[in-house]
This record gives structure tokens, sequence and C-alpha cells, in this order.
């Protein structure tokens, strides 16, 4: 079975608008050529909210990324997919405090560490483990809560 073409995706993603949700709640969104896609998901308990997203300059760079075979398989991508390409470092994980839901903080998986960033805020860390359970996620948030408010304190001063 051949993968589908870069022009074939690029007419039905045309046929459905900027943005398109697949029936997996993957939400794909078309730019030109530019591509990105992005699950959305909430630990309302632990107040923070994940978003998993990836950014293609490219159809084909996507259609390789998810391996997409035919529409079926465009319709058909949900979290289970672009959890793969974030554990293979092809996607990243934002996660937001609820409570200062203006700064989210990014997190890539890169050799045998994790790289957490927010451009808005100037910040960038590195940890030596690969930070994958929203529990990991939210645990660095609290072992860091004081170095991430300086960096939320003065994003503005920059």
């Amino acid at each position: 079975m051949s993968t589908i073409s870069a022009e074939e995706l690029a007419q039905y993603l045309a046929s459905k608008g900027p943005l398109f949700q697949t029936s997996n709640s993957l939400s794909i969104y078309v730019n030109g050529d530019h591509i990105s896609s992005e699950y959305k998901f909430e630990v309302e308990q632990m107040n923070f909210s994940f978003c998993l997203f990836t950014e293609e300059d490219n159809l084909i760079e996507f259609i390789d990324g998810f391996r997409i075979k035919n529409l079926d398989d465009l319709e058909e991508l949900g979290y289970k997919n672009i959890w793969i390409r974030y554990l293979i470092r092809e996607a990243d994980m934002e996660v937001t405090e609820l409570e200062i839901e203006e700064t989210p903080i990014n997190f890539r998986l890169h050799k045998m560490k994790t790289m957490v960033f927010c451009a808005a805020s100037h910040y960038y860390d590195e940890v030596y483990a690969h930070l994958t359970l929203p529990e990991d996620f939210i645990r660095y948030f609290h072992e860091n809560q004081k170095k991430l408010q300086v960096a939320f304190a003065n994003r503005y001063k920059f």
C-alpha cells in the first residue's frame, strides 16, 4: 500500500478548512504549506492542562511523521499517535498551570534529558531524565516553583 501524496492531502485538508479535527480529537491546522497538530487534555484535580503538539514545514513531513497511508489513517489520528511522536522526540508537550495560564512551559525529549523552555519568559532548563507522565510535569512545576515564578515575573522586562 502506497503513502498518500502531499497533493491528495492538501486537497482533502483544503476541503475541510484551516482547522480540521479527527474522529479521535487530534486538531490539525493548515496555513499554506505549514501544518501543525495538537491534542489537548486536562488533569482538573491537579489544576494543569496539557497539549501535545507538532509543527511541520510541509505536508510530506506530516505524512511521514504520522505514517499516514490513506485518508482513513488521517481520520483516525489521535492521542496515541501524537504521544508516540513525543516519545520519539518529534513532538512537544506544553503544560500550563491553570492558575498562571498565560505562560505555558514546553517540554521536549532530547537524548537522555528533557529540555524545558518558555520563550515568552526567556526560560530554559534541562532535566537529566525523560519526563513523560503528567505527574512528572507537575512535579517539575512544584520542584522548580521559585525559578518559574522569577521567570514569569520578569517576562515583560525583556
